[in-house]
């Protein structure tokens, strides 16, 4: 876990000092919050609580990485290689897929496209009930192959998006994009142009293929496993979510493939990493 933090803060250092970006100027709630579960884990250190603080120090280090998963992703958007929409398109075309014509039979539909709207935003509630509710229950090995897991699929889909750039269907099927969607374009082109740019915390992930929202909902769906009621509405919502992803015209078909193919490899070397993990802490105590 400290080597891929390291990376991740290189990434931000480079991002920070070489690419023109900026942080906004005021951080006070994000400080707070972080400062808060410093105290936290301060006071369960010294009531000797061992077992909550670390569920504390889970928490900090899921928040100090969900705030450096972003930079990866800034600092290859900078690359000139053309953008791949059309090649996307493509390949859904060869499998039968058009997103245009599920976008369009959401919109005679509107119930339904307004239930998979609250469905694709559903991905931040679930993101942090994986990390908290496993927490608490002293799941922690759960917690540790989320953060794991999500900061290996972060380094990986960094590439392949260095190599995939992408805005969205929506620039090959003409059909009308979301204010939400032309932000997202918007941030892409003024990242490739070389522009100077203020981070926003609480700017949508830029990443086309492959899907992140499908790769962040498999794994939250993951940690949540490990609490045996919470199986089938953990499952229900990560597969809502990810169909969501394709009636909201926000990804290919492709996208959703590659996200689900990155998040299982993820999840993979988190719970290969937590085993290794787990030798070595059964052979130290034998000694």
């Amino acid at each position: 876990m400290a080597a891929l933090t390291a990376a991740l803060l290189a990434s931000a250092t480079a991002a920070l000092t070489s690419f023109g970006y900026r942080m906004p100027a005021s951080l006070s709630d994000l400080y707070t919050f972080c400062g808060a579960l410093g105290i936290a884990c301060a006071y369960c250190a010294w009531a000797r609580l061992w077992r909550l603080l670390q569920s504390c120090l889970l928490v900090l280090w899921s928040c100090v990485l969900s705030l450096l998963l972003k930079f990866p992703m800034y600092l290859v958007a900078r690359s000139h290689i053309p953008l791949k929409d059309h090649a996307l398109a493509q390949i859904d075309q060869s499998f039968g897929f058009n997103v245009s014509t599920l976008v369009q039979g959401m919109a005679l539909h509107p119930w339904i496209r307004a239930f998979f709207a609250l469905s694709y935003q559903a991905l931040f509630p679930l993101m942090v009930l994986a990390v908290l509710l496993p927490a608490v229950r002293y799941r922690f090995r759960a917690v540790k192959e989320l953060i794991i897991a999500t900061a290996c699929a972060t380094l990986m889909g960094a590439v392949l998006f260095r190599w995939v750039p992408a805005i969205g269907p929506w620039v090959v099927y003409g059909y009308t994009p979301g204010s939400s969607q032309l932000r997202c374009q918007d941030l892409l082109l003024t990242l490739r142009a070389g522009s100077v740019h203020v981070l926003d915390l609480n700017e949508s992930g830029i990443v086309c293929f492959p899907s992140f929202h499908t790769v962040l909902a498999i794994v939250s769906c993951v940690s949540l496993w490990s609490i045996k009621p919470l199986r089938i509405p953990a499952a229900a919502v990560a597969a809502l979510i990810v169909i969501s992803t394709l009636t909201t015209g926000w990804h290919y078909l492709v996208d959703v493939l590659g996200g689900l193919l990155l998040a299982i490899l993820s999840v993979a070397c988190a719970r290969s990493f937590t085993a290794f993990e787990q030798r070595i802490q059964q052979r130290s105590s034998a000694n």
